[in-house]
């Protein structure tokens, strides 16, 4: 697996506490990787770190084989990294100039932008929604335009905090589809849960942050077998 980002000695504080302290985390191309820990552990402040939103009290960031100052990662982390929110902000406008907003400010032009959004509107099938108010839909076709909205921008790593929380089974298993779909492209994946039971069938590998540390654990196979990625 070739990596696509290393984070060394990550620190973070937050109120005089210590939040986060990790040695290693890799982020490698074409995976899926599950993130667990308890409510509080940091694991959206980790993903906002990781995304370039948030800024630690110090790490050392390697991005395609070159170390870089915290600023520079920032700008390689926004480009290629997208966080989604657990609840993931739309704008008050229809499905379609919710897809297109990342696009617009690329600079594309109105032809490019219309072929994009209609081909993102068919992956995640979303068509018959495109007229609709975003604000107006489900949680489930909700999360499915903020998936259609990332993935139309083509990033190396989606980054997922609690993505089925609060969802009715079929819009979890809609959810788990078009996770594996994006796996399938080559996105790499790191998705936070406080319920790994519901998510180790897409995984590749599992960290449990604990105390601020980041643990690697097993997995169970389909054939009952246990197994353990080496994962830093």
């Amino acid at each position: 697996m070739s990596e696509i980002i290393r984070y060394q000695a990550l620190r973070k504080t937050v109120n005089d506490q210590l939040l986060l302290d990790i040695d290693t985390l890799e982020i490698h191309e074409h995976t899926c990787v599950a993130l667990s820990g308890r409510n509080g552990a940091g694991k959206s402040t980790l993903m906002r770190i990781i995304a370039g939103l948030e800024a630690p009290d110090s790490v050392s960031v390697t991005f395609a084989g070159h170390t870089l100052s915290w600023r520079r990662a920032c700008q390689a982390m926004r480009t290629h990294v997208i966080y989604l929110h657990q609840h993931p902000y739309l704008f008050d406008r229809s499905v379609t100039d919710n897809i297109a907003y990342g696009l617009r400010r690329q600079g594309l032009t109105l032809q490019e932008i219309s072929s994009k959004v209609s081909e993102a509107l068919e992956w995640a099938g979303i068509g018959h929604l495109q007229m609709r108010n975003a604000r107006e839909l489900s949680g489930g076709e909700r999360q499915r335009v903020a998936f259609a909205r990332a993935r139309i921008l083509s990033p190396r790593v989606l980054l997922l905090d609690e993505p089925t929380t609060n969802m009715d089974s079929e819009a979890r298993t809609q959810t788990h589809r078009m996770i594996k779909r994006l796996k399938d492209d080559g996105v790499s994946i790191l998705l936070a849960t406080h319920e790994f039971h519901t998510v180790a069938h897409l995984c590749d590998a599992h960290l449990s942050l604990e105390s601020g540390c980041l643990h690697t654990q097993s997995i169970e196979t389909e054939d009952g077998e246990r197994k353990i990625i080496p994962y830093r």
